[in-house]
């Protein structure tokens, strides 16, 4: 095994933190020199270039971001594992999760409470995040796993994936006082709550949109978040594609109706991903969990 001081591994995690050589040495307590001649020594020992110095601020190299995955999770596990045999450990999160905003919201609840049937002792951390921001948020170490959508790029090394629920968008209308829908959708320019373009539901949406030339739609409010959607929706501004997951309570009290339950809807699934390097005890026995839940 190569000689790697775990010292040179947090300098790297400082360095990435700061991405600046002088301000990663200050908080080192090390002159920029020194500092400087350790991350060189930790690149000639893993024998690749961790970090682009031609760019301002400094980046991570693409070798750099999955090593970065790698050594927090070494340096964290070596953590939990000194904590526990301490006993130092007992309130602090063993479990970091990063949640689509919906699934945050509607779903990451359910799966909690499905999960605290199986007698394991997890405390978890939960960030929701654009599902824009989920490769990065693991390449880079902030969270053990992401909740989110369908993205290609993490069904293939060096992550992990995890089917865990299937759900549909439906494009919904709210409901006047006799519980009929309010909008109809041979309307001509019915107002339309959507999505930002570039996020995950929103490309969905638009693409749905495009390839419906007969329905007749006038954006008038745009948003990332499905629940602020939803709300738009309740005051009566407009129609939107919504989660099923996040409208059965309106649907069961009839303040919403779906619009169309074939050709416009729009089928969803959801994932959790993970790195396929191995995480702290605790995450791997959270994993292995998984395996068994579908929601």
């Amino acid at each position: 095994m190569k000689n790697i001081e775990t010292k040179w591994l947090e300098d790297f995690l400082t360095l990435e933190e700061c991405r600046h050589f002088s301000q990663a040495a200050a908080k080192r307590n090390l002159s920029q020199s020194a500092f400087s001649r350790r991350i060189l020594a930790l690149e000639e020992v893993v024998g690749v270039k961790l970090f682009d110095r031609t760019a301002i601020p400094l980046q991570l190299t693409e070798q750099g971001k999955l090593f970065h995955s790698q050594t927090r999770n070494l340096l964290q596990q070596l953590r939990d594992n000194l904590d526990e045999l301490l006993g130092h450990n007992c309130n602090l999160p063993n479990i970091k999760f990063a949640a689509a905003h919906s699934l945050s919201l509607s779903i990451m609840p359910k799966l909690i409470k499905q999960l605290s049937q199986t007698n394991e002792n997890f405390i978890y951390s939960v960030e929701a995040i654009d599902v824009d921001q989920t490769v990065n948020t693991l390449i880079e170490g902030k969270s053990d796993f992401i909740f989110s959508f369908y993205d290609e790029k993490l069904m293939q090394p060096p992550f992990m994936s995890l089917e865990i629920m299937q759900s549909k968008l439906y494009p919904i209308s709210p409901t006047d006082i006799t519980g009929e829908a309010l909008f109809n959708l041979k309307d001509q320019h019915i107002p339309l709550l959507n999505y930002t373009p570039n996020s995950y539901m929103g490309r969905l949406v638009n693409r749905k949109l495009a390839k419906t030339i007969e329905l007749s739609t006038k954006t008038k409010f745009i948003s990332s978040m499905s629940e602020l959607l939803k709300n738009m929706l309740l005051n009566q501004q407009g129609i939107a594609w919504l989660p099923e997951y996040a409208i059965s309570e309106e649907l069961q009290n009839k303040k919403v109706v779906i619009l169309d339950n074939d050709e416009l809807v729009i089928p969803i699934k959801g994932y959790i991903y993970r790195m396929n390097t191995r995480l702290n005890n605790a995450a791997e026995r959270f994993w292995d969990n998984l395996q068994h839940i579908h929601l």
